[in-house]
């Protein structure tokens, strides 16, 4: 061990002796002083406004964010940069070449030249640096990021200075920080004009911000809790607190950090959820979750949302529930690109008062990175396929005319090219799409030739997960074999997304948004849908045991009309009318029995046999508003079913429910929600409000049309 230490120590003093005779005695002497100094208002040295220094104007003095007095005796040529961030601003500087060696996480940043992330790895300011690698590459500076000394950096900084080698410590507790950090390497390697740039870019988007803040008035300001993505949404969860520079975005954004309101011995404090709930869980009007993880972000956020402990506090409760995902490689991060995390944090709190965040991303990296901004983007449709695009689709077909109103809701009607049989009935879409070319639909099959023709970048199917199956597979089969990406959408397999029916129609909605860069416009849809889905399990909540009601959904077709066989059709597990029976407090007697297919069909004996002295609700769906009145009619009439309890006492309701018309409630798409008001009404009239009202309120904001 001591005749490495020995070595090692030889090592660096040859280097250190090589850098003095090569290039004149490096050092951090806070005496030496700059030979014609033009001096800030902090007192540093800087040339004249505006231009480019050179060797001539060196030494130069800094101070950096540890409080050091810095001396650069010449330009550096030879530099060890340990973060990726600071990485980026020399990058865009243009002195890339110059870094010689850097630090273990860079190579993970898109946004750093390949040959940049090549560069040998030196270590890193949390676990300190091999010294021998260090010395191997003779630097003249070494930039650290700087934590007070709670890692590694400080003993990082003393041992170069003990080396000679000057060290710029970095850090930025506040968004201005980043600014100040671009503007001290500008002076460091005499690049004040380009840093200028940058620094003036990020200066006028801060300004913008601060505006929007400024004007945002005093009852809309919202209170919001600021969490980090946990392994476990029981907790303990990390909340950004007082001293986080995250979490300060909140209150530059014009809102409220709800955690500043209690005072902790640390920036990152961990709370168990029932914690959280009593200080904030009444006063909290957004819920922000960040992670450097895509998928532990995803999965947080849907937990959260459908979590029942979660739904005690407001924020959940309406469905103001958001991600953004932090780190190297999205916009949460330090150094210029947090100016674009700062426009995202803010269009989630306030999406009625800031701009979208995209547009200033792409100016952003393509004018000072010089990266064309296209970022993929991957989501998972409703059969837990994953599904990347590398742009947004510009032709697509739509199998189901359900999701056709998700594009019509997101003003994307012009990328419709072709639709499926049944949409030209839908009465809540414009004539523009319901005269598209028809291309068949997964029941009756699809005419391939028809779909070739219209050369689609997408097709958007219907997810039945029943009898459609096979036409289903077939879509993706044949779409595979053409290249066209194909999104199933509808019943999920919930153990591979998360979600049921009917809450998977909000996951939809966002995907979608994702799809076709319609993020906010996706999120003010979903975020409406979700504060009456949680209105409607508050109130489920809430009903009393001796209360609870069980109810048999039948179809009203398998009683009268051309379909009527003797066999009664139930509504069973996998179907949207019977989960949303559970959904609003009541039991399906159904759910009592193992039925292989999710449309059993019973005679009425057994009908009566296994529910008649159970079933306190009846309820009849059909989508023919002629047909579903005369099969409750035969229902009340017919003695044969007044052994069922729910006839006897006149508790049969019908409900029309439809795809197309305008008159009738939907279980899927956008006008889910009437659907569960409709079920909920029909069963608990003395608890759930009539669904016509959310109904036209959806209608008018997001369809643009009268009830």
């Amino acid at each position: 061990m001591g005749t490495q230490r020995e070595l090692l120590n030889l090592i660096l003093v040859g280097v250190l002796i090589f850098s003095v005779m090569a290039g004149g005695c490096i050092s951090v002497n806070e005496t030496s002083k700059p030979t014609a100094p033009l001096t800030t208002t902090n007192g540093e040295a800087a040339p004249a406004q505006g231009s480019t220094m050179t060797a001539s104007q060196y030494p130069i003095t800094i101070t950096d964010f540890a409080g050091r007095k810095v001396t650069i005796e010449k330009p550096p040529e030879r530099v060890i940069v340990l973060t990726s961030y600071w990485a980026e601003i020399l990058c865009i500087l243009g002195v890339q070449d110059r870094i010689v060696g850097i630090g273990k996480y860079i190579p993970y940043d898109p946004y750093i030249p390949d040959e940049v992330k090549k560069k040998p790895v030196v270590g890193s300011s949390f676990k300190g640096l091999n010294w021998e690698t260090v010395a191997s590459l003779n630097p003249d500076l070494i930039i650290v990021d700087w934590y007070g000394g709670k890692y590694k950096d400080a003993e990082t900084i003393k041992k170069a200075e003990e080396l000679g080698i000057p060290v710029i410590a970095l850090s930025a507790k506040s968004v201005e920080d980043n600014i100040r950090v671009v503007e001290i390497l500008g002076k460091v390697f005499g690049k004040e004009e380009k840093a200028e740039e940058l620094a003036s870019w990020m200066r006028e988007r801060l300004d913008e911000i601060n505006k929007i803040a400024g004007q945002i008035p005093a009852d809309k300001k919202k209170n919001v809790l600021l969490i980090s993505a946990p392994k476990d949404i029981g907790g303990p969860i990390t909340v950004y607190a007082r001293g986080s520079a995250w979490a300060s975005i909140v209150e530059l954004v014009g809102a409220h950090n709800l955690a500043f309101d209690k005072e902790f011995d640390t920036q990152w404090p961990k709370l168990d959820l029932e914690k959280i709930i009593a200080y904030w869980g009444d006063k909290a009007d957004v819920i922000i979750v960040v992670s450097f993880s895509k998928e532990r972000l995803e999965k947080a956020v849907n937990g959260i949302r459908n979590d029942p402990r979660w739904r005690e506090i407001k924020a959940v409760k309406e469905g103001h529930v958001y991600g953004i995902q932090a780190g190297s490689k999205a916009f949460l991060d330090w150094g210029p690109r947090i100016i674009v995390g700062v426009y995202q944090m803010g269009g989630l709190i306030y999406p009625e008062y800031y701009p979208e965040w995209k547009p200033i991303a792409k100016e952003l990296l393509e004018k000072f990175y010089g990266i064309k901004y296209e970022a993929p983007v991957t989501v998972m449709d409703s059969m837990g396929r994953k599904v990347t695009f590398e742009k947004v689709p510009e032709r697509v077909i739509v199998l189901s005319s359900y999701w056709a109103e998700v594009m019509h809701c997101l003003g994307l009607d012009d990328k419709i090219v072709g639709i499926d049989t049944s949409t030209p009935k839908n009465q809540f879409l414009p004539d523009s799409v319901r005269q598209k070319p028809q291309v068949g639909s997964t029941w009756s099959g699809i005419n391939w030739e028809t779909v070739a023709s219209l050369n689609p970048d997408l097709i958007i199917m219907g997810r039945w997960k029943g009898g459609f199956t096979k036409g289903e597979q077939e879509v993706i089969e044949r779409s595979k074999e053409l290249g066209i990406k194909v999104l199933a959408f509808g019943i999920p397999d919930s153990n591979v997304t998360g979600t049921e029916m009917p809450y998977e129609n909000i996951r939809i909605i966002r995907v979608l948004g994702k799809v076709f860069d319609k993020e906010k416009k996706a999120e003010e849809l979903a975020s409406f849908l979700e504060k009456y889905y949680n209105e409607a399990l508050e109130i489920a909540s809430k009903i009393p045991a001796d209360k609870k009601k069980n109810v048999l959904v039948i179809y009203g077709s398998s009683v009268v009309g051309k379909y009527a066989t003797g066999a009664i059709s139930i509504s069973y597990k996998g179907s949207a009318y019977a989960q949303a029976v559970e959904l609003v407090g009541a039991h399906n007697v159904a759910f009592d029995y193992n039925f292989s297919t999710q449309y059993p069909k019973l005679d009425l004996e057994k009908l009566i046999a296994y529910f008649g002295d159970k079933t306190d609700v009846l309820i009849v769906v059909d989508w023919d508003p002629k047909r579903l009145p005369e099969a409750v009619k035969k229902i009340k009439s017919d003695p044969a079913w007044q052994e069922i309890k729910a006839v006897k006492e006149g508790n049969v309701v019908g409900i029309l429910v439809s795809s197309w018309r305008k008159d009738a409630v939907a279980l899927y798409g956008p006008r889910f929600i009437t659907g569960i008001y409709a079920f909920g009404h029909a069963i608990y009239p003395e608890y759930y409000p009539d669904w016509k009202p959310i109904y036209e309120e959806i209608l008018k904001r997001f369809y643009g049309m009268e009830g």
